[in-house]
């Protein structure tokens, strides 16, 4: 059966096949009908389709629709062809209406031909960016890069006719001043008699209308890739363009032509209508030619743009090939400047310029005859040639460049680090023909810099074989160091010496020696280029007298203080194996340091990462660290060892030790550095036996010579502080702190406890010129908050017997609110302020008291710098304050109560006041620091003080004289002196009766006031208590000139003691009259007073006491002495101040001179 089958099976194959045929065709035309009977179907498929062959979305907004036959009709609206992401501009191209018909043979056959398209209201973008990146470059990483075949047609793409309306062109490139917009209102193509294409269009460049014309065809030979003719012609109002020329074949054109004619009135014009650098202006000629010449194309270019002059002539064997050609070229102009920025180059000056070149190519051969350049100050010229291109061996070349100033060669260059030295380079390159090395030889001049380089190139791959060798040297180099701003104080030497080996893959550094002064840099290595193995492996080792010095040379003064002096010898070994560098430091010294570094830098990572260990030590740690970096550096020995590592979570020294003199720190310190370097941790303990000793500079502070030990740990970010644990101790006193203190978002604390106390706060150090107390003391708080606020609820200080608490809250929402709400028991003046006493004794800076004058000639009382106000416009604030009791030597007050505000920069003192013995002391100010000069102005009462001594008995202090005061003044200025020269008001004392010992006189006020009341008054001397009937002090202020108003008066039980005359704030000098005058019915005369005249005269600084003791003429002798108040020396003053009612009746006299100034005023 089967042998009778299968002939049968056989006949009937080929219908099998048939039918397969049959069905594939089926299936295809189905499911081309499928996919064409459905718009949207063929839509998606079509976006799909572009959007994946172009790598950008491709979208159809609008209507899609379709006609197919054999020429196929495309219609769509809201057409977007969407940029590449690294562009801001969202489309590449919009197309609001869209039409064209597409012959579907031609896409088969090639080229393709739209024989009709119609396009609306189009925008059309070009766009380049700082990288070179093109938004229509399309062609991914499969894109062919075969050789165009000679017999296909070079056009993929004809138009037929075209209609094209309201279309934008957009370019945009980092070249370009501004967007280039190009506007076509109207363009169309159309087909001629003679089957060519016409093309017209009206165009805005800039807004600049031009007319474009032109034909090219046949269109049969465009398609089949034939000979065609051209013409084109663009007229604008500034200029015309005109083209025409002729392809032998489009396919592989042999001898083309061209004949282009550009024309405009101004170069510059044309340049703003393409968003281009307006360099040159004035007109513009030029024509081009490319025509056959026997066996040769010809090609010229001549005429000028504006300034700049070109004459160019090119002989090559095609327009797409140059093995063998010929060039001739010549440009000229007034700005080499202009050009360079037009090629992207700044800087260069607007000299003018001269370019030739000469040169010529047959096969391997490259001989050129002449290159020369020539502007502002440079000169190149060379010449010669390559004898076995492209490979640059067997050379013969010779080179000279001259330049007034080598800046102007690194501008060109982009070496931004070149002097503005002269430059002289003449170098050449000799073939001693095939199979020998080329010589090489070159001399330079830079400056006083002078150097010779020479060598063999090898013609082995890569140079391999090669060998160089360079010297350099200079006998100075303060030229080249002025040249960079920087000012050597003597003769540097210098010179360089470095020999090289060309090897396979690698460069062999076989000696490298640089001297600079006695310095020196010796060096030796090899540089793999295969990156196989270890990419670099050099030992480096420096040695010099005085590393300060070599770091002014290339640093500058300023810089050069932070490296240590001395003699140094610095030595390393460096091996780069893939990306991981090895540093070995070896003894590397630096004067009588010894500094080390072993580990190791891997680069693989963004963060380079570094794992190693540093060391250093020294015999004076002030020697490694100058005073440039940090003052009062201790000069003691010190010795540092770490463990460095570096990583993308940040640096981090780690089993730090570091130990100066007996003093030690240890532990570990970290910090996000690069990425947050912000971010801070720390766990550390220091101890020692000195802490003065081992702590640098502090301004202000000065730390006492105690033992310590702290421990701190804790971590700190932009966000806040958190403090972990700090405990510490300095002698016997104890710092306890732990908490957390809020930065970010808002300031406020969270649970920070503080505790510090011991038995003399002296243990502490002091404050700028505050020495602290040797008493007992205790400071305790708690820092909480929410946002924006801290708070002290709970603030206890104790300091021998004064206390003082309360609370202290801190708003900073806004601007600085601070809320201070204190109280005491006890405060004891003395105790607080002896060392204040003594610390402004020394420098007398510290109270504001200037000892002299700026010519060192004359003492004064008030100081003339300028007081630091500032802080008071910086925050806002409240004080209320209450204190129990307060002792000073002299006094004892009760209930001191104060409530102030600050505002603004206006502080204002609303309440001041105190219990004496028996009276009471009002106050009140303010401090307005609002204006240019401080205003300052007050009232001040008294009554019933008593001004007492401390220790006094009871009996003595009960008799004393009970006081009234009265005083309101203002004052402006920005020193304690120019506050003086602006007071005006006036100050009242009334005393009553009593009585004091006479010898405590100096203990209430000072020595100089117990001289004074002794010589006025001799029964001091005898009586042991003074007794007084009444006394009175009534001055009056106007601009600082103070005045008695109307005098002084002090009534014992046997005299008047009454004074009149003048203090000038300004100028500090005393003019003041004293007389005494006995009472009338005690019995005495004036020949019992031995000074009935005084004069008080000097400064107030130096007052100076003169005597009448020769009992001179009362009219003429006193008047004088008394500066011309005469008024003492009549008898009517003797019989009204001699009376016992004296003090009322100055004082009355003081009210009626008083209401005149206040009803003037």
């Amino acid at each position: 059966m089967a042998s009778i089958d299968t002939p049968r099976i056989r006949r009937r194959w080929p219908v099998y096949v048939l039918l397969v045929l049959v069905g594939l065709v089926v299936a295809a035309v189905g499911a081309i009908s499928w996919l064409l009977l459905d718009t949207n179907r063929l839509r998606s498929a079509l976006e799909e389709g572009i959007s994946k062959l172009s790598d950008r979305p491709f979208l159809i907004d609008g209507e899609f629709d379709i006609s197919p036959g054999r020429v196929t009709t495309f219609r769509g609206t809201n057409i977007r062809w969407l940029n590449p992401a690294w562009s801001e501009q969202p489309d590449m191209l919009t197309v609001r209406k869209l039409s064209f018909s597409v012959d579907l043979w031609s896409v088969i056959r090639g080229p393709i031909v739209i024989e009709s398209a119609q396009a609306e209201d189009a925008s059309l973008l070009f766009e380049w960016n700082e990288e070179g990146q093109f938004n229509w470059q399309m062609a991914g990483k499969d894109a062919r890069t075969d050789k165009p075949d000679e017999r296909s047609n070079p056009l993929h793409l004809l138009l037929g006719q075209t209609e094209l309306r309201n279309v934008e062109i957009r370019v945009r490139h980092p070249g370009l001043t501004d967007e280039l917009r190009v506007d076509v209102e109207q363009a169309s193509q159309q087909h001629d008699a003679q089957d060519m294409l016409v093309v017209a269009s009206s165009v805005s460049v800039g807004g600049r209308e031009i007319a474009v014309r032109g034909r090219v065809g046949p269109f049969a030979e465009l398609i089949a890739g034939g000979a065609i003719d051209y013409q084109a012609d663009l007229v604008g109002a500034n200029g015309s363009l005109a083209a025409k020329g002729h392809f032998d074949r489009l396919r592989a054109p042999i001898a083309p032509s061209l004949e282009l004619t550009a024309v405009a009135a101004d170069a510059e014009e044309i340049l703003k209508a393409l968003a281009i650098r307006p360099v040159t202006r004035g007109k513009v000629q030029l024509q081009a030619r490319i025509a056959p010449a026997g066996d040769r194309l010809a090609s010229s270019v001549k005429g000028n743009f504006g300034e700049f002059n070109i004459d160019a002539g090119l002989a090559s064997k095609s327009v797409t090939s140059f093995g063998e050609f010929s060039l001739a070229l010549s440009s000229d102009g007034p700005r080499v400047g202009a050009l360079a920025r037009l090629a992207g180059i700044d800087h260069l000056p607007d000299a003018s310029y001269t370019l030739h070149v000469d040169a010529n190519r047959d096969g391997q051969s490259l001989q050129v005859k002449q290159l020369s350049f020539s502007s502002d100050g440079i000169s190149l010229e060379a010449s010669g040639v390559a004898h076995k291109l492209p490979e640059l061996r067997d050379l013969d070349v010779d080179i000279a460049l001259r330049a007034g100033s080598a800046q102007t060669i690194g501008k060109l260059f982009a070496l931004a680090s070149l002097p503005a030295l002269p430059l002289d380079i003449k170098a050449t390159i000799k073939s001693k023909g095939g199979g020998h090395k080329d010589a090489l030889r070159a001399r330079f001049a830079l400056g006083n810099i002078e150097g010779e380089l020479s060598g063999d190139l090898s013609e082995e791959r890569d140079f391999a074989g090669s060998t160089f060798s360079y010297r350099g040297r200079s006998p100075d180099l303060r030229e080249l160091a002025r040249s960079r701003g920087i000012t050597l104080p003597a003769v540097v030497p210098a010179g360089l010496e470095v020999d090289l080996e060309l090897l396979p893959e690698r460069l062999h550094v076989k000696r490298l020696v640089a001297n600079v002064d006695d310095n020196q840099l010796a060096a030796s290595g090899m540089i793999d280029f295969g990156l196989a193995g270890t990419v670099f492996a050099f030992d480096p080792r420096m040695t010099g007298s005085d590393l300060g010095s070599l770091a002014r040379v290339f640093l500058g003064n300023e810089k050069a203080g932070y490296f240590p002096g001395g003699s140094y010898e610095l030595t390393a070994r460096l091996a780069l194996k893939g990306k991981r560098l090895t540093i070995s430091s070896g003894d590397a010294r630096a004067g009588s340091n010894l500094l080390g570094f072993d580990g190791s830098v891997d680069f693989a990572g963004e963060i380079p990462k570094v794992d190693g260990k540093i060391t250093a030590k020294g015999t004076s740690l002030a020697e490694l660290i100058k005073p440039e970096i940090a003052k009062g550096v201790p000069v003691a020995a010190y010795s540092l060892s770490s463990a460095l590592r570096v990583s993308e979570q940040g640096v981090a020294l780690d089993d730090l030790q570091f130990s100066l003199a007996d003093s030690s720190l240890s532990g570990r310190l970290s910090s996000g550095w690069p990425g947050k370097p912000e971010q801070v941790g720390f766990d550390l303990t220091a101890a020692g036996s000195n802490l003065r000793a081992v702590l640098p500079e502090f301004p202000g502070y000065v730390a006492a010579p105690v033992a310590f030990r702290i421990e701190a740990r804790g971590r700190s970010d932009p966000t806040g502080i958190n403090i972990e644990a700090l405990k510490g101790k300095l002698a016997d006193a104890g710092v306890d702190m732990a908490g957390k203190l809020i930065l970010k978002p808002s300031f406020s604390a969270d649970g920070l406890r503080l505790s510090v106390s011991g038995p003399k706060l002296s243990d502490l150090g002091r404050v700028k010129a505050w020495p602290l107390a040797d008493l007992p003391f205790a400071v305790s708080t708690t820092m909480t908050g929410s946002e924006n606020r801290l708070s002290m609820d709970d603030l206890q200080l104790t300091l021998g017997d004064s206390d003082l608490k309360g609370s202290v809250r801190i708003d900073t929402q806004t601007r600085p609110d601070i809320d201070l709400n204190v109280r005491s028991d006890y405060l004891h003046l003395d105790q607080l302020l002896a060392h204040r006493t003594v610390a402004t004794g020394e420098t007398g800076e510290a109270s504001g008291i200037s000892q002299t004058t700026p010519d060192g000639k004359r003492k004064k009382l008030f100081s003339d710098n300028a007081l630091r106000f500032e802080a008071l416009r910086d925050f806002d604030g409240t004080l209320m304050a209450s204190v129990t009791n307060v002792d000073s030597e002299h006094r004892q007050l009760r209930n001191v109560r104060a409530n102030a505000t600050l505002k603004d920069g206006l502080l204002v003192v609303k309440q001041l006041q105190a219990d004496e013995h028996s009276g009471t002391l009002k106050a009140g100010f303010s401090v307005d620091s609002r204006d240019k000069q401080l205003l300052v102005k007050g009232d001040l009462q008294g009554s019933d003080v008593v001004f007492a001594i401390r220790g006094m008995s009871k009996e003595d202090h009960d008799q004393l004289p009970h006081l009234d005061l009265n005083s309101s003044f203002s004052a402006s200025g920005n020193s304690i002196s120019g506050l003086a020269a602006g007071l005006s008001g006036y100050f009242w004392l009334h005393a009553s009766k009593g009585s004091f010992p006479s010898m405590e006189v100096g203990a209430l006020y000072g020595d100089f006031a117990s001289l004074l009341i002794s010589t006025l008054n001799p029964f001091v001397k005898k009586d042991p208590y003074s007794k007084l009937s009444c006394g009175g002090i009534y001055l009056e202020a106007n601009k600082g000139r103070v005045a008695t108003a109307p005098a002084v008066v002090m009534q014992t039980d046997k005299l008047s003691i009454v004074a009149k005359g003048t203090i000038d704030l300004r100028s500090e000098a005393i003019d003041f009259a004293f007389k005494t005058t006995p009472l009338r019915g005690v019995g005495l005369s004036a020949g019992d007073i031995i000074n009935p005249f005084i004069k008080l005269a000097g400064t107030l600084q130096a007052p100076v006491l003169r005597l009448d003791v020769q009992n001179a003429a009362i009219e003429g002798g006193v008047a004088a002495a008394t500066a011309g108040m005469s008024i003492l020396a009549t008898s009517l003053w003797d019989r009204w101040i001699g009376s016992s009612d004296a003090c009322e009746k100055v004082r009355e006299e003081a009210r009626k001179i008083r209401n005149r100034a206040g009803k003037a005023g």
